[in-house]
């Protein structure tokens, strides 16, 4: 039987998104069945096994359309092997850069608002990747973080290996 995996992410500019969508290139290559969306158009959960959920972080929360998602789907997540992570770390100057570091070294719970939930539901894992920022970008406190992408598309890769790795064979 395949193994059927839905990637739900919450991204305000893109970057959260193309981090969902390496990771569902990866499930699909590990020989998982994989639709990956905005979290906010997911109806049903009914025929995943493996959930992966993940939001951009703005000001140490996630963005409400993922919360949305954890809080809708609560009790589905409760029986499947749910995962999440965090875009959002930036460099661009010395301080980003040691701050960024020191996130992706330590790897912190979800942002609170987030948290309680992941804790409910028992999610398998998190992980905070860096993220990227463009000169689209231009709300009142985006227009002074530096722009670059620091996404790192083989760490994602990899924590997309440990999750298909850890799903046991015929989970649907």
């Amino acid at each position: 039987m395949t193994a059927q995996a839905l990637v739900a992410y919450a991204s305000k500019h893109g970057s959260t998104a193309g981090i969902a969508e390496a990771v569902a290139e990866t499930l699909r290559a590990r020989g998982f069945v994989t639709d990956v969306m905005p979290a906010r158009e997911v109806r049903r959960i009914d025929d995943y096994g493996l959930v992966v959920v993940g939001s951009a972080v703005y000001m140490f929360r996630w963005q409400g359309d993922a919360v949305d998602f954890l809080k809708r789907f609560r009790r589905e997540l409760e029986t499947r092997s749910t995962w999440l992570f965090s875009s959002g770390p930036t460099g661009g100057d010395a301080e980003a850069d040691a701050k960024m570091a020191d996130i992706l070294v330590t790897q912190p719970p979800p942002p609170g608002n987030a948290a309680k939930l992941a804790e409910r539901i028992g999610v398998r894992g998190h992980r905070t990747f860096a993220g990227a920022t463009a000169d689209t970008m231009t709300g009142f406190f985006e227009r002074w973080i530096p722009k670059g992408d620091w996404r790192d598309f083989d760490a994602i890769r990899d924590w997309a290996n440990e999750i298909a790795g850890s799903v046991p064979a015929g989970v649907h």
